[in-house]
């Protein structure tokens, strides 16, 4: 009796201990470019890697790494384009007024404002970047213009 205890003492803490091991995790990627007034920003800047952010800033959800050319999101939940600017160290995304504002770099961009413009392209067609949910090899594009000269 006691051999049988003990047996089924292990058999619940093994199931305790594998309880999270099975849970599907994403690990995928894709490009990612972003446009200001026709200039590429450079995503490869050190700034914007994982790997340099502070901790507010630094996200498995959605992130870039150092020698890499491509956008990673790896966690348990889906993110949107929206929420993946806004893990960007040095990006930002909200929406405002009835309107896209987005931050890169510290400069706001607010489609509300007169000659500026956001769009965001998912591969190749316009998204709503507050539905559309990433998926592996998505090629994603922000263009920001503004009528600054």
């Amino acid at each position: 009796m006691r051999r049988r205890a003990v047996l089924a003492a292990s058999g619940s803490l093994l199931s305790v201990a594998v309880a999270g091991c099975f849970e599907t995790r994403l690990n995928e990627r894709g490009s990612l470019e972003v446009i200001v007034d026709g200039e590429e920003v450079d995503l490869t800047a050190r700034r914007f890697q994982s790997e340099n952010a502070d901790s507010a800033n630094d996200s498995a959800a959605f992130h870039l790494h150092e020698g890499e050319e491509e956008w990673f999101m790896e966690g348990t939940e889906r993110v949107t384009f929206a929420e993946a600017i806004d893990l960007l160290p040095h990006f930002a995304f909200e929406e405002r007024d009835g309107g896209r504002v987005v931050t890169v770099d510290g400069t706001t961009y607010d489609d509300t404002d007169d000659g500026t413009t956001l769009e965001f392209l998912a591969n190749g067609e316009s998204a709503d970047p507050t539905a559309y949910e990433l998926h592996d090899g998505d090629e994603l594009r922000l263009e920001i213009e503004t009528d600054a000269e």
